[in-house]
């Protein structure tokens, strides 16, 4: 075997791998990140990106919605947005700060392409077969080992890097380990019907989930989950009972696509001594809502910073990453959390009148509370 000597071994190129890459690299840092794929390659993703996101991407990365724009990461924005119940009459809100979508595929290329920019040394095809957390070395489908002064595992749901920490008896997975199950299609939209020009959930085709649909200049992202213990084995049923509603004309057969995420089983403790844990891989997705791009993001720019400033004890990285951890994105999870027992636990029938209803009541809380302006913290008066 090859061996290599980085500062940084980064398990995983999406935006949590690319961000804490970037971040790394412009101080200098050796860094090397490894993904099975090459890119830009195909992910399955909505691609909504909230206010709050974008602030994030200002603050690592000094790009902007406009640069966005202008290099075509931007798909589509909207002002406006729809929240629908089955043979219900919607609700349509306009919004002060706008939705932005993009492809991911398009999306996850452009922040690489920075990481690399920026110094990091990206390894496509480098499929992680084995972690030792106590010698920090990664193993490589090539043959390859590296021991990083510290591993991030930013490769996903199904995350190598936690499950060698699992294994060890370094982090417990919490109770339940929930996860989601999500299928999504894109439809053309020149050969299909009139699709509203805004994002739309709608709610009450699955138990204890959500369906979508997003618009973008040639597709429309059409999708459904459900947290897979309580209705992983109907969401094809209910997907295809959800398309049935919406102006879905093709005389071929759509192509499904299904896909893990996380949706509950985020980590108080994400990760042990140099090694850590981001996104999707410390399982950091809205409970509620499902969004995960802002997280991946947010979580890889506290952990560089941990990093940054630890690069001499790296055992105590874990340590300051938690605290910021545990301050800034954790409570944002658990009343999120919170509020998906509150509403899902009802009948599925109830979950539309119920969301609308407190919609209605406050639409402005609401529309801060996604965008990050507000915290989900009041969200805890509803559970009390």
């Amino acid at each position: 075997m090859r061996k290599r000597v980085p500062d940084a071994v980064i398990v995983g190129a999406g935006p949590a791998g690319s961000t804490a890459a970037f971040l790394l690299a412009a101080n200098g840092l050796r860094v090397v990140i490894l993904d099975r794929s090459p890119f830009p390659r195909e992910k399955l993703c909505g691609g909504l990106l909230t206010r709050k996101t974008i602030q994030t991407l200002a603050a690592v990365f000094g790009v902007t919605a406009d640069t966005l724009r202008s290099e075509k990461v931007i798909r589509h924005e909207s002002r406006g947005y729809l929240v629908g119940g089955r043979n219900r009459r919607p609700i349509h809100g306009t919004l002060d700060y706008p939705f932005h979508l993009v492809d991911r595929t398009v999306y996850d290329h452009f922040w690489l392409e920075r990481a690399v920019s920026a110094g990091a040394e990206f390894r496509a095809g480098a499929r992680v077969i084995a972690f030792n957390p106590s010698t920090s070395q990664v193993v490589t489908s090539g043959g390859d080992l590296l021991q990083g002064k510290f591993v991030l595992g930013a490769d996903g749901v199904a995350s190598r890097v936690r499950s060698a920490l699992r294994r060890a008896g370094r982090i417990a997975d919490p109770r339940g380990g929930e996860t989601a199950i999500a299928i999504e299609t894109f439809v053309p939209r020149t050969v299909s019907g009139a699709f509203p020009d805004y994002p739309c959930l709608h709610y009450g085709y699955i138990p204890w989930g959500y369906a979508w649909s997003f618009p973008a200049p040639e597709r429309q992202a059409l999708g459904i989950l459900a947290l897979r213990h309580k209705a992983g084995h109907r969401v094809a049923s209910c997907f295809r009972d959800f398309l049935s509603s919406q102006p879905v004309r093709m005389e071929k057969e759509l192509r499904f696509q299904s896909r893990s995420l996380p949706y509950g089983n985020y980590l108080a403790t994400p990760g042990w001594k140099n090694t850590l844990l981001l996104g999707d891989a410390a399982g950091l997705a809205d409970p509620f809502l499902g969004e995960g791009i802002y997280y991946a993001h947010r979580s890889a720019q506290l952990a560089a910073d941990a990093i940054l400033e630890t690069r001499s004890r790296p055992e105590s990285a874990l340590q300051v990453y938690r605290s910021r951890f545990l301050r800034i994105l954790y409570p944002e999870l658990r009343f999120a959390h919170a509020a998906r027992r509150l509403i899902f636990s009802l009948p599925l029938r109830l979950y539309y009148p119920v969301v609308s209803s407190l919609l209605r009541a406050m639409p402005k809380i609401w529309e801060e509370t996604i965008q990050g302006q507000r915290r989900f913290r009041w969200l805890k008066k509803l559970n009390a």
